[in-house]
C-alpha cells in the first residue's frame, strides 16, 4: 500500500487541528470495534464533520483505515530509528533491550494504535490485514538483521549464526513481549503478567547465554 494513495490532497490541506480530530476519531473507532464493525457515522460524529466531507477526503473506509495504518507505521519507524541511532555504541544485547523498551514505550503512548495492530494480528478483520502484518514482519526482520550483522561483525555474537534466523527469533520474542504488555493494558482478566521489573533483563540474558561469544557472568 502506498501512503500517497490513502488520502486526498483535500485532507492534507485541512488545518492540523481538523486532521487530528478526524484521525483521533478514526483511531478510537477502529480500536474499539475493529475494521468491519467500525461505524463511519460515529467517526464523523466524533470528528465533527459530515459523512460527505469524510468521503471527500477518503474515498472509502478502506482508504481511511490504510491511512491510519500508515500513520502508525511512521510512528513505529520513528521509535526504532531513534533506538538505532542512539544505541550505536552499545553492544548487541543492550541494544535489543532498548528495542524492547521502545516497543513498550510506543504502546504506552499509543495504546489504541497498538490495539488496532493486535486486532489485525489475531483476526482477518481488515481486507488488507494479512498484507499489513506481512509488511510489518518484513520491516522488523530487515531492521533486526542489521543489528545481528553488526553484532557478528563486532564479535559480540557467534560468527556461525545466521543473521536472518536470529532476527526472526528476536522478532518473535519482541512481538510476544509486546503482546503481554498489551494484554496487561487492555485485558484485566489476563493471567499473563511480568514477574518483576527485571523481566526484560532476564530475557536478554537468557538470549546472551545462547548467542554471545562471551556468556554472561
Amino acid at each position: 500500500m502506498n501512503s500517497a494513495n490513502t488520502s486526498t490532497n483535500k485532507f492534507e490541506q485541512l488545518a492540523d487541528s481538523k486532521q487530528k480530530s478526524i484521525i483521533d476519531a478514526s483511531v478510537n473507532e477502529f480500536a474499539d470495534n475493529g475494521f468491519k464493525n467500525a461505524s463511519v457515522n460515529k467517526i464523523v460524529e466524533n470528528a465533527g464533520i459530515s459523512k460527505g466531507s469524510l468521503f471527500n477526503y477518503f474515498k472509502s473506509k478502506n482508504l481511511l483505515f490504510d491511512h491510519i495504518y500508515q500513520i502508525a507505521l511512521r510512528e513505529v519507524k520513528s521509535y526504532l530509528a531513534k533506538v538505532r541511532d542512539e544505541s550505536e555504541n552499545d553492544d548487541f544485547f543492550t541494544r535489543f533491550g532498548k528495542i524492547i523498551n521502545a516497543g513498550i514505550a510506543f504502546i504506552n503512548k499509543h495504546p489504541r494504535l497498538a490495539r488496532i495492530y493486535f486486532r489485525l494480528l489475531n483476526s482477518d478483520d481488515s481486507p488488507h490485514g494479512k498484507e499489513i502484518i506481512q509488511n510489518l514482519h518484513s520491516e522488523a526482520i530487515r531492521y533486526l538483521t542489521q543489528f545481528v550483522e553488526m553484532g557478528i561483525e563486532r564479535n559480540e555474537l557467534r560468527s556461525e549464526l545466521n543473521p536472518g534466523t536470529v532476527a526472526f527469533m528476536m522478532e518473535s520474542i519482541l512481538n510476544r513481549i509486546l503482546q503481554v504488555h498489551y494484554l496487561e493494558i487492555f485485558d484485566t482478566k489476563s493471567n499473563i503478567s511480568k514477574n518483576d521489573n527485571n523481566w526484560i533483563d532476564e530475557i536478554v540474558n537468557t538470549l546472551k547465554t545462547g548467542l554471545s561469544t562471551i556468556p554472561p557472568k
